[in-house]
């Protein structure tokens, strides 16, 4: 697995890629916590190149989004499709957190 992150006008996107579960999901888990305790809060996950997801990476998503909450940000899904989608609205991801086609559209998001 590879995190990367860029940053977009104030906000930081964070690029997940290849398998987000619980054999890459602690290194996830450091990567995203450091970027909330640098200041950078308002976070969107670009989900696009990930092919797998298991609880192990959920939690990941859940934990940071109470993290980046506390620190006064919040957390939004961008490009998530076909069965990582699936398993995100089956685990009610979506009830608690925005989803968004494009990463554009969920770094808009932020200021509208």
């Amino acid at each position: 697995m590879e995190t990367t992150s860029v940053r977009h006008d104030g906000v930081t996107v964070v690029i997940f890629s290849d398998n987000l579960d619980a054999t890459t999901s602690a290194e996830a888990a450091t990567f995203v916590d450091a970027e909330i305790e640098g200041g950078h809060t308002n976070l969107v996950f670009d989900m696009g190149r990930v092919t797998y997801l298991s609880s192990a990476g959920l939690r990941v998503i859940l934990n940071a989004m109470q993290k980046a909450r506390i620190a006064g940000g919040d957390v939004r899904l961008a490009g998530a499709e076909g069965n990582i989608r699936r398993v995100v609205q089956m685990a009610g991801v979506t009830r608690i957190l925005k989803e968004f086609s494009s990463v554009d559209q969920a770094t808009a998001s932020f200021f509208s």
